[in-house]
């Protein structure tokens, strides 16, 4: 589980729709599994490992390693805002309670979750994480010789890179 974050909270609110009242510990945890579980799914475990490495490092910014920068900034990033929306979605409009599942509306009291909606909220933003799942699948296969990471795999515990149809 990662405490680096490869987009800020502040770019996750300014392209999407999430309000600024939004607890942001509830953003941090949709970034985190978004991560962790998304992204790392399409990059493999050697390539994430390594991203978060060079930012954690500070090193990113190197002329040395500007693949690893354009492959953050133009293409992970952009997935990233949709998979973290994604799995922020549920902890945003619904809320696990003794009486069941909740939409909050600010005060005591709280409205039953109308369904129809929420699904159609959810698939909207799963169809723009696709696009951009896409774009960093197609990248990644033409550009591969740039990452060598992506087929250095050899334990059984590292994802290798996903590029089949996921969705």
């Amino acid at each position: 589980m990662t405490t680096t974050f490869l987009i800020s909270e502040a770019k996750l609110r300014e392209y999407t729709d999430i309000d600024n009242n939004v607890d942001t510990a509830l953003l941090k945890n949709g970034i985190r599994e978004a991560q962790d579980i998304e992204l790392q799914r399409l990059l493999g475990t050697l390539l994430y490992d390594k991203l978060i490495s060079l930012v954690d490092s500070n090193d990113i910014n190197e002329a040395s390693f500007s693949n690893y920068k354009t492959l953050i900034d133009d293409y992970c990033q952009d997935f990233l805002i949709y998979a973290a929306y994604y799995y922020i979605l549920d902890s945003i409009y619904l809320r696990s309670r003794n009486n069941g599942m909740l939409i909050p509306n600010g005060g005591e009291n709280s409205d039953s979750v109308d369904r129809t909606l929420y699904n159609v909220k959810r698939q909207s933003v799963k169809g723009k994480m696709e696009y951009y799942a896409e774009g960093l699948k197609d990248y990644l296969i033409e550009e591969e010789q740039l990452y060598p990471e992506l087929t250095q795999n050899t334990k059984l515990y590292q994802n290798s890179p996903d590029y089949t149809d996921q969705y």
